[in-house]
């Protein structure tokens, strides 16, 4: 016997074989897309690895170099070492603790911040000077990474040293002056010397890199309190308060108990800012 076809059986099949194709078709691209999301996540989480792990080279890899060097050594060491004549010197007959510590930060924001500043040019400068950083970039390979680090090892080392200027400016007072002094008060003053200490050094740094001269970066950080800033107050109706270097050493060297006003510091800070952004996006375009 032979079967017969149905002719509503036949007619069924074509659709349902369809529908299976287009149902496998959906689960094997959706399938794809799964799979395209995963390895997508992946690349990016193994970005955000590497980059991490290129700061973390970058930054072993200069403090390596550090160390290995004798200036900022130097520089460090005459920063405090100049902190503990400035408390020898500093006048203790008739004020009080607040007012001999405030006279001691001296250290801090005029011998201090040459020697700080300095350091901060040397850490960028010292390279282009002797033709070095080329070997950084070739050994590292991330420009924005060499710098990052640069920045922070600078900020890091600078604020320990000037910390330890403070501490040592904190104990001259008792020692040498034989009186108190108001913890609170010296807190907040010796932690905006540390904070001048640590932009003055990072503007250094940021010259360094805008005019690959250490010679040059060194006379601008210099002068520009010294110098520029006075000439402004006394030409022009540029008030104190807006002139970055002067604006911040006032508020490092407040003796009458009020405290430092930080909103001062802010015109220090942004100046810092901005040299640092301009050093950097010439750093990335520049031959080294």
């Amino acid at each position: 016997m032979t079967a017969r076809s149905t002719p509503g059986r036949d007619a069924a099949s074509p659709p349902a074989a369809a529908a299976g194709q287009s149902s496998a078709a959906g689960q094997s691209a959706a399938a794809g897309q799964s799979a395209a999301s995963r390895q997508s996540s992946a690349a990016a989480q193994g970005g955000a690895f590497a980059q991490g792990g290129a700061f973390a080279r970058a930054l072993s890899y200069e403090w390596a170099a550090m160390r290995s060097l004798r200036t900022p050594w130097v520089l460090c060491g005459s920063a405090v070492a100049s902190q503990v004549l400035v408390d020898l010197a500093v006048g203790r007959d008739g004020t009080s603790g607040l007012q001999q510590f405030a006279g001691g930060m001296v250290g801090v924001t005029l011998i201090g911040f040459v020697l700080l500043a300095a350091f901060g040019v040397n850490a960028l400068g010292g390279e282009y000077r002797y033709r070095t950083l080329s070997r950084s970039v070739l050994t590292l390979g991330d420009r924005r990474g060499i710098l990052l680090a640069k920045a922070t090892l600078t900020g890091a080392v600078t604020a320990t040293v000037a910390a330890v200027m403070v501490l040592v400016n904190a104990l001259s007072v008792p020692l040498l002056g034989k009186t108190s002094l108001p913890v609170t008060e010296a807190v907040a003053t010796g932690g905006a010397a540390v904070l001048y200490a640590l932009l003055c050094a990072l503007v250094g740094l940021a010259l360094a890199g805008v005019t690959r001269s250490s010679t040059l970066s060194l006379a601008v950080v210099t002068l520009w309190p010294v110098l520029l800033e006075n000439v402004l107050m006394l030409t022009t109706r540029f008030g104190r308060n807006l002139a970055p270097f002067g604006a911040a050493a006032a508020q490092a060297q407040a003796g009458d108990g009020s405290g430092p006003q930080w909103l001062l510091m802010l015109p220090l800070a942004a100046l810092t800012a901005v040299l640092l952004t301009a050093a950097g996006v010439l750093f990335r375009r520049r031959d080294v």
